[in-house]
């Protein structure tokens, strides 16, 4: 996301819809160097993202599962040196948010499969000494997590097998109820319809002529 700077009217002498653009630029920037505060902070809490429509869409890469890169722009010249100090200030900031970017996997069986075969490996390595306890209570929470995962979504794929199935009996209940109709009227021996004494008028002559 290439982002505007500070838009000092001082400097821009910007009137009408210009300075009203540049004052909504300066109050997202703000809302983006509080969210960048906050993440940054040791003892955050709640991350105010929805404040500004930039931090909304920088939600993603901001919370924490993503590979970011910040570059700020700075310039020599004195006539900017406010901005330049606020824009240090920013990237300091930015330098002390932690992220921890994974991959998203797809929940199948050959995933599930490889996920118990690490943490089988990892438990052996842990057994031995080889591995920090808080990696191995981090990747319980992991496999847990896609434990659910994977179990409500078998629960829904048998929800929808069992609607299919119904459905299918539902079908099939109601054609051999319409077929024992119609053989019972044709053992019966009912009279024909006047549809069809209408259309087969070759058959009555011969029935009156007899």
């Amino acid at each position: 996301v290439d982002l505007a700077g500070s838009e000092s009217v001082k400097h821009t002498g910007a009137t009408g819809d210009r300075l009203i653009e540049g004052a909504k630029i300066n109050q997202s920037l703000l809302t983006l160097s509080r969210v960048i505060a906050a993440l940054g902070s040791p003892s955050r809490s709640h991350i105010n993202f929805r404040d500004s429509k930039l931090t909304r869409i920088l939600q993603p890469s901001l919370s924490g599962n993503a590979n970011m890169a910040i570059i700020c722009c700075a310039t020599p010249s004195e006539m900017y040196l406010e901005e330049t100090r606020s824009t240090l200030q920013f990237a300091s900031r930015a330098k002390l948010v932690k992220t921890r970017a994974q991959i998203n996997e797809v929940l199948d069986e050959r995933s599930m499969i490889k996920r118990l075969q690490k943490e089988l490996a990892l438990a052996k390595r842990a057994a031995n000494g080889e591995v920090d306890m808080g990696q191995i209570k981090e990747l319980k929470s992991e496999a847990a997590k896609a434990e659910d995962v994977a179990k409500k979504a078998q629960e829904k794929y048998e929800r929808l097998k069992a609607n299919i199935l119904n459905g299918g009996m539902f079908q099939g209940t109601l054609l051999s109820k319409s077929r024992k109709r119609i053989s019972s009227k044709v053992n019966s021996g009912s009279p024909p319809t006047a549809r069809g004494r209408f259309l087969s008028p070759t058959t009555d002559r011969r029935r009156r002529r007899q």
